[in-house]
């Protein structure tokens, strides 16, 4: 009875962990593709949010190493760096829209929401 629970719980903490991190994964590389290809039109956001437009294209880079960093494993330090990079980020445009008023903070919000999931289960699978 206590593997079945045991196997019960690791089924359900893969779960938790692989829906956000799946999809934050998926998002973060068609933003990181955006801002690396299409940095023209995010830097129009940024001018807009008071952001510097020379940190799209390494912003874009960014979050593209931090997937691959996250979802390889091939380093945990790696691994933590580009979860505590993603966080820093999504806290930052949350800043920026509340500061702006645009109404574009929920998105960053449900971001982080998935960063701090993802870590957090990562730690138990």
């Amino acid at each position: 009875m206590g593997d079945e629970l045991n196997q019960i719980i690791m089924k359900r903490d893969k779960i938790i962990y692989w829906v956000p991190t799946g999809l934050l994964s998926s998002w973060m590389l068609m933003q990181g593709f955006m801002f690396t290809f299409n940095s023209d039109q995010i830097a129009e956001l940024f001018v807009s949010l008071g952001m510097p437009v020379s940190i799209v294209f390494p912003l874009g880079v960014a979050k593209i190493l931090a997937v691959v960093a996250i979802l390889t494993r091939l380093s945990p330090m790696l691994k933590k760096l580009a979860y505590a990079g993603l966080a820093i980020e999504f806290l930052v445009a949350i800043g920026a829209h509340l500061m702006t008023g645009d109404g574009g903070w929920p998105m960053p919000i449900l971001a982080l929401l998935f960063v701090i999931i993802s870590f957090q289960y990562s730690k138990k699978i």
